[in-house]
């Protein structure tokens, strides 16, 4: 597996954007932009637990920010604020990782 694949449309190869591909979830699906095939997760028990690892690790970042502002700074926003920070990378590079590696299958509608 190449280390820049992203995700792509099962039926015609195109690429899927990024944005595109973060709205999707277990529920949801998009359509390809170039043949506008309707597309969805392939792995939603990989998926469910990308999200619990996430949320937990984004919670956990600012609990523990707002903990360590307040202890050692005196400043309880500066700690949340930073918490939140560090969440965001977290969100962010958990989600470039799925859609580097993710499956997508192609809903056949008949």
């Amino acid at each position: 597996m190449s280390k820049t694949q992203t995700a792509c449309c099962p039926s015609c190869g195109g690429r899927i954007p990024f944005k595109k591909f973060v709205q999707l979830n277990n529920f949801s699906v998009t359509n390809c932009g170039d043949c506008n095939a309707r597309i969805e997760i392939s792995n939603r028990t990989a998926n469910a637990v990308i999200a619990a690892v996430s949320g937990v690790a984004s919670a956990a970042a600012v609990v523990l920010g707002a903990y360590l502002g307040q202890k050692n700074y005196q400043s309880l926003l500066g700690g949340l604020f930073s918490g939140v920070v560090i969440s965001t990378l977290i969100i962010v590079s958990i989600c470039m990782y799925a859609y580097r590696h993710s499956k997508l299958n192609r809903i056949h509608l008949e």
